[in-house]
């Protein structure tokens, strides 16, 4: 019997909540106000137990984001290629750039260089530093 009251319960507290959304918000910013202390401490010990969890979720979130987001950002620039997956995975494991060959670092980036006369096919010519891929001409 105890069941069907917490159903009831939890029932009524989702619709005074639905019917109350500023009066529920008021409510949770003076608290939050009144206890800056107890919810900084409880923030704190949340991310101490979820470190590793944190770390992987970020790990995994932004790198698959950080692909989507790169080559949504070649196809914008005219990029065609067959296979922009394995493109993308040949851009990650090059440390040194294709004219010049000098190592990539933070002042240095790497960028892909295309054919911009070519519409309807391949056009990836290198995957060289920002500075190889502005002389480069044709």
């Amino acid at each position: 019997m105890p069941h069907k009251d917490k159903e009831k319960r939890n029932a009524y507290a989702k619709e005074y909540r639905a019917k109350n959304k500023e009066k529920e918000k008021a409510r949770i910013k003076e608290y939050r106000a009144k206890n800056k202390e107890k919810e900084a401490l409880k923030k704190k010990e949340w991310y101490q137990k979820n470190k590793e969890r944190i770390k992987s979720y970020k790990k995994q979130y932004y790198s698959e984001n950080r692909d989507k987001s790169r080559i949504r950002k070649w196809k914008s620039q005219g990029i065609i290629d067959g296979d922009f997956p394995l493109l993308n995975e040949v851009f990650e494991k090059e440390t040194h750039c294709w004219i010049c060959c000098v190592e990539y670092s933070k002042t240095r980036r790497k960028c892909v260089d295309h054919d911009h006369s070519i519409k309807d096919q391949p056009n990836v010519r290198y995957i060289c530093c920002h500075s190889c891929n502005s002389n480069v001409v044709g």
